[in-house]
């Protein structure tokens, strides 16, 4: 649990959560483990809010998570 939020963990690290709301998902990674992080960057992506689920959007779920884990 972090932020009061359930976290899916994997040796130890925060790696991401989903918390269901009445008119959306959110969707977000931990601090340590951002697969969304751009090199240079001087801010970088760690939430999403999923307003409906296709399959573009599943998949580019599913890459983020893969990368987080691997």
């Amino acid at each position: 649990m972090r932020w009061g939020l359930p976290f899916y963990v994997k040796d130890g690290k925060d790696i991401c959560y989903i918390k269901p709301d009445k008119d959306f998902i959110a969707f977000g990674f931990g601090e340590v483990v951002n697969p969304a992080r751009e090199e240079d960057a001087h801010m970088h992506p760690i939430a999403w809010t999923i307003t409906s689920l296709d399959a573009a959007t599943e998949a580019r779920i599913r890459a983020l998570v893969e990368k987080a884990v691997g």
